[in-house]
This record gives C-alpha cells, structure tokens and sequence, in this order.
C-alpha cells in the first residue's frame, strides 16, 4: 500500500496546510516596477503550485524573490513547494523567514509546524500550531487545532488529541479532517463501537469516503460481525479506484471466506 510521509498508509495523512493564498504586499521601499515584477512571478508560481508542478512553481517563486526578498507571502509559498519535494531543511528556512517578516503570521506557523511532523518532531510541532493559534485573528484556526490534534495523537496524548478535534470542529463543523481523526482515535484505543459510529456518521455524509468503509469494515471484524464487514469491503471494492484501499478491501474479503 502506498505511503504517506509518515509512513502511515495514505488515507491516514490528515496534517492540513493552509493553502496559497493570491494576495502580495509589495517589499517595503520597493520601486513600483520591482513590486510588479514580483507579483507577476508570484501569482504565476501559486498557480503552478495548485496545479501540482513544483519545478515550474519553484522557478516563478524563486524569481519573485529575487524581486521582493522581504515579502512574507512568497517566502511562505517557497516553504509549501520544497514541503512538497520533501526538501526540509528549505521548507524550515522559509517558513522561519516568513515568520521573522511577520510574528503573527499564522499561516506559516501553521506550516512550520507540518515540516516539524513530517520530520518526527511533535514537540517542535506542537509549539508551532500553539504558535498560529495564539493570533487571534487567524482565519483558519481548525487547521491548526486539527494539526495539533494530530501531533499529540503521534505521541499517545489521544485525550489531548480529541480536544483539539473537538475544538477545530467548533470553528468549522464542515471540515472533514478532525471527524475522521477523532474515529481512528477511538480505533487505535479499541473503541470499536465508538469508532464504528464515527464511520458510519462519515460514510452517510460521504458516501464514496472508501478509507472510513474500510476502517468500519475493521471495526466490523475486531466485533465478530463478518457479514457487515464483508458488505464494506465490497462496497469498496464497487466504488473504488485501483488503490491501495481496494486492495486491502480484496485482502479482508480473501482473509474472511
């Protein structure tokens, strides 16, 4: 099965980044022209990023800083793409300088504290979502609570974890992440029925969600209930693409014959 960057399976990857955002204050002291030149590069590298290519992001925003060395924004998205390319050690220095532009700036706390999970580092990571939370101002708080959250359930704390879920989903009771995380959260401390709810309450929103059907088909089989499992499993099997869900689905269904 494919894997995420923390070698989990890839429909346990639940850190959020905050996505690039179009906007640009030009370098403090720039010339119009320079101002123009970055934000032309700039909106061209956020477009390739959203669009999946980073070699041609990385170039337009490796222009753009050329042109405004002191903006945030561009330092932010650089830290996005070289996330993205698993260049850590990139990803930290601009994300930090972003910072250093801006103490308040959140939304590079927010990415920071992603490099830091990516790296095994929860503690550091915790500090950073803390950090994006303290700005009262943040628009986009559930995504840091729904990082920290993930941070404390790396290391064990899975009360912590909860509340952090709990309260992203007070921010934003649409956003899926945290609904999903507090269900494998109660899986992973054998809650299965709790779990199973959880599932089914996502499943119902989002039908053709085939990581919670596969999870709930789990739950399913830790209760000794064969037959609603099996119903998942091949329900995944019915909806979904050629992926490493669909194969775990044919492995429980070979494995409960």
């Amino acid at each position: 099965m494919k894997r995420d960057t923390f070698g989990l399976p890839v429909f346990r990857l639940v850190i959020c980044l905050v996505s690039v955002i179009l906007l640009f204050s030009c370098a403090a002291g720039g010339k119009m022209k320079k101002g123009d030149d970055a934000h032309f590069h700039y909106r061209l590298g956020v477009s390739f990023l959203n669009e999946g290519n980073r070699v041609r992001a990385l170039k337009e925003l490796k222009s753009a800083v050329g042109f405004a060395p002191e903006d945030k924004n561009i330092h932010n998205a650089l830290g996005l793409v070289y996330l993205s390319l698993e260049d850590y050690d990139a990803s930290f220095a601009h994300f930090k300088k972003a910072i250093e532009l801006d103490e308040n700036f959140s939304e590079s706390y927010n990415n920071l504290g992603v490099t830091y999970l990516n790296v095994g580092d929860y503690d550091s990571a915790i500090v950073s979502f803390k950090k994006a939370l303290e700005n009262e101002f943040y628009s986009r708080p559930e995504r840091a609570y729904n990082n920290l959250g993930w941070a404390y359930y790396k290391k064990g704390f899975y009360e912590k974890a909860v509340k952090s879920y709990e309260k992203a989903l007070r921010y934003a009771p649409e956003f899926f992440p945290p609904r999903y995380n507090i269900a494998l959260v109660h899986f992973d401390e054998g809650k299965y029925d709790m779990a199973a709810n959880e599932f089914k309450g996502i499943i119902s929103d989002f039908p053709r969600h085939t990581s919670s059907r596969l999870k709930l088909g789990v739950c399913y089989v830790k209760l000794g209930k064969k037959e609603p499992a099996l119903n998942e499993f091949r329900e995944i099997i019915k909806i979904s693409p050629e992926d490493g869900t669909k194969v775990e689905a044919e492995r429980y269904i070979d494995l409960l014959k």
